[in-house]
């Protein structure tokens, strides 16, 4: 594994960053992977400097992370994270998250387009990649993020949610880490008490600005739980779902 293309950023958990379980919360780590992969990109020159220069904008299509062990407050971990070799219109990320004693934590890998600002249509991002040796940094998870299948049950519960000031990245859009809270706000305390062994995968599909509304719907499977956001004309915003070894409660 070529290590000089695999960034490590050190990390304590806030308690801020930790939720109703006492453990960092899910929207914690999408944050790690944010700043890592900003980060990186910036380093490699590809980043928001260069994004800036060329009128493009990356943007998180999908990701799947698995967990094994929630750290706590006030646990010290290290991300590593590093590009993988483009396929299509997406860019490849996988990231890791290592405790103190050096074992993997949680792993997971990423989808990302590049847009064009002016027309927001994605651009490809192989000749940004050709010169990198991404064939040897290894794999988190061996396959890239899915796209999210459709459900069979009929939507179980629904919540209204207003995207407002709070929730905008920089680009004026909902940022990635607000519809993994929108996520788990479909949820009751009781239902989300599991420490370890997590699987979850969310696909982000179209942006939601200022003032839209989002209706979240609820799918309940034997081995699943999904979350879909639909926007006013019922396009989806996002779908997201989470496997549990003995499924949802």
């Amino acid at each position: 594994m070529n290590k000089q293309y695999i960034y490590k950023m050190p990390h304590t958990v806030l308690y801020s960053e930790t939720d109703a379980r006492g453990l960092i919360s899910l929207p914690a780590i999408f944050s790690l992977f944010q700043e890592g992969a900003l980060l990186h990109a910036e380093q490699l020159g590809f980043g928001a400097s260069y994004c800036q220069q060329e009128g493009l904008m990356w943007v998180l299509s999908r990701l799947m992370l698995e967990i094994d062990v929630f750290p706590r407050h006030r646990s010290r971990l290290q991300l590593h994270t590093w590009p993988k070799k483009p396929q299509g219109p997406f860019a490849l990320r996988d990231f890791r998250i290592i405790g103190e004693e050096g074992a993997n934590l949680a792993r997971a890998t990423s989808s990302w387009l590049l847009l064009k600002l002016e027309t927001m249509r994605p651009v490809r991002p192989q000749p940004l990649f050709d010169a990198y040796p991404l064939e040897s940094l290894g794999d988190a998870l061996s396959d890239p993020a899915g796209k999210i299948s459709e459900d069979d049950a009929a939507c179980m519960s629904e919540l209204e949610v207003e995207a407002r000031y709070s929730d905008l990245d920089q680009n004026m859009h909902v940022n990635n880490t607000r519809y993994v809270r929108w996520f788990l706000d479909c949820y009751a305390p009781n239902e989300m008490k599991h420490d370890g062994k997590l699987r979850f995968c969310i696909n982000y599909l179209k942006e939601s600005s200022f003032g839209d509304r989002v209706r979240l719907c609820r799918y309940d499977s034997p081995s699943s739980s999904t979350v879909r956001g639909f926007l006013k004309d019922d396009s989806q915003s996002f779908a997201a779902r989470v496997w549990l070894p003995e499924g949802p409660h």
